[in-house]
């Protein structure tokens, strides 16, 4: 027995009645509280009737209520409003740091216990989720509505990574979203050296020379330290010189070039095209996240987070490995990368931090229109009979299964409750 099956039964309240304390008082539960995830309490602001009396107050829950003691409950006065003591078994009676017995409701023969039957099945089976076998029971019209909290959900856990970023940016809203798409153009074998990339460029630097494309590329493959080491090619010498004079106008000091990597990357994704593609993208919106809160269709935000790399880069994946000609344009995918992992939780979070859902709405609309992405998850999913419509599907499986199925949280999501609740009609 777990003291989370405890909360489960307490909370959605299936139990079986009449239920009396070990002493013998009816017990009638009017409200079952609020859950506490902090210390203290675990239910706050209970109403139950026992015997004749109302009480209102706090739910302890335990195993066993030996366990009271053992976790130093007596010698807290946080749990002196403690109304009534919940357990599986009542094998000892317990006291408030003042002095006041507590009453117990032992829950061990008052529940179908085909629920904890199958609560243990989900809990200690090998499959990929615990529910693998059971998924099948689960409604389109259920499976969906869960989708579309788990993907809100997962937006709300990224907006701590925004938060950390606005945080070191003495919350500016620009720099922060521009560091954030950089790291994306980076995908995860470059996205640190792409992120101390774009700290290194004051952004107003950037907007006076908007619209000069060789001026920009100039400055990132001179912060990028890429321009240290000679050629021979005229494009090269060309951002060479250029970084030379803006370096010393702007006092600017480039990173080390040791810090990005090549290796297990396609050449389409190597550090140098993206940083070309990262200059034309500057090259026609200098602040961008000004420009991404007045895009309203994701059409126009695909449009706007379009980029190219230079001609140069049409016929080279590094400045001395030639390749054969062809455009070098940021794929389908990296775009829509970009857009899920970077615009959208942007969208997402300046819309709760500025009070205006409008730009919640946004971000959810982009994500349920925005093609799925494709990954082991989402696969894996698909072969159970529920394969991913849009982003805002795909994001929430990766959600429901690193964040509920890998921890056995089946008790906290939607789909596990359901499966357990249909055993207690039945």
């Amino acid at each position: 027995m777990t003291e989370a099956f405890l909360y489960y039964l307490w909370r959605y309240q299936l139990l079986q009645n009449p239920l009396h304390t070990v002493d013998g008082e009816e017990i009638t539960i009017i409200k079952t509280g609020l859950l506490n995830s902090d210390s203290g309490p675990d239910f706050f602001n209970a109403t139950i009737k026992m015997g004749e009396t109302i009480w209102v107050g706090n739910v302890e829950i335990h195993v066993k209520s030996s366990d009271w003691e053992k976790h130093g409950h007596q010698h807290n006065g946080a749990y002196n409003n403690t109304i009534l003591h919940v357990v599986f078994e009542c094998d000892k009676d317990c006291y408030t740091q003042n002095g006041v017995m507590l009453r117990c409701l032992e829950l061990k023969d008052h529940f179908n216990s085909q629920i904890y039957y199958k609560y243990e099945y989900l809990l200690h089976n090998k499959n990929w989720i615990p529910c693998a076998n059971n998924l099948s029971e689960i409604s389109d019209f259920e499976w969906k509505n869960w989708l579309e909290r788990l993907a809100i959900e997962r937006l709300e856990n990224k907006s701590e990574f925004v938060d950390e970023l606005l945080k070191s940016t003495t919350n500016d809203w620009e720099k922060a979203f521009f560091i954030s798409i950089a790291g994306y153009f980076g995908q995860k074998i470059n996205k640190l050296p792409f992120q101390i990339l774009a700290r290194s460029i004051d952004l107003n630097i950037i907007a006076r020379h908007k619209g000069q494309l060789m001026q920009l590329e100039a400055l990132l493959f001179g912060q990028a330290g890429l321009l240290d080491a000679e050629t021979g090619d005229i494009y090269h010498s060309q951002l060479k010189k250029e970084y030379e004079f803006l370096s010393k106008k702007y006092k600017l000091v480039s990173m080390p070039a040791h810090l990005w990597k090549y290796m297990r990357l396609r050449p389409a994704a190597f550090p140098d095209v993206r940083i070309s593609q990262l200059a034309h993208l500057l090259n026609k919106t200098d602040f961008l996240f000004s420009k991404m809160l007045e895009t309203e269709s994701l059409e126009q935000m695909n449009q706007l987070f379009s980029a190219t790399a230079s001609e140069f880069w049409d016929s080279h994946y590094r400045f001395d490995v030639p390749s054969p000609k062809k455009p070098k344009k940021l794929g389908e995918n990296s775009r829509e990368g970009i857009l899920i992992n970077s615009v959208i939780p942007f969208l997402f979070v300046f819309g709760r931090h500025k009070g205006e859902p409008k730009f919640e709405e946004r971000a959810i609309e982009f994500l349920s229109k925005t093609a799925p992405e494709e990954n082991q998850i989402s696969k894996r999913f698909g072969e159970l009979g529920f394969t991913a419509q849009s982003a805002l599907e795909s994001q929430a499986m990766l959600e429901l299964k690193n964040n509920y199925c890998e921890f056995k949280k089946c008790l906290d999501c939607k789909i596990g409750m359901t499966l357990l609740n249909r055993l207690e009609k039945r």
